[in-house]
């Protein structure tokens, strides 16, 4: 698959570790891009969510691709 070249991408408040994260389909769509810059702005991860022990293997899978 021929990805998307973009000179910003720019992702914020994805709030992995949470029960309304769409992290697949993040990941899905971080596939399809080649940006230049990515800017991770805001809640990323919610730390505080550790302590209930949800943080399912499809968020540990969210990155850019390469």
């Amino acid at each position: 698959m021929e990805k998307r070249p973009l000179d910003v991408c720019v992702i914020s408040d994805v709030h992995l570790g949470t029960f309304g994260c769409h992290a697949k389909e993040l990941n899905e769509y971080l596939k399809t891009i080649d940006p230049k810059i990515l800017v991770l702005n805001g809640d990323i991860v919610d730390i505080w969510n550790f302590r209930k022990s949800y943080f399912p293997k499809s968020h540990i899978k969210v990155k850019p691709s390469t």
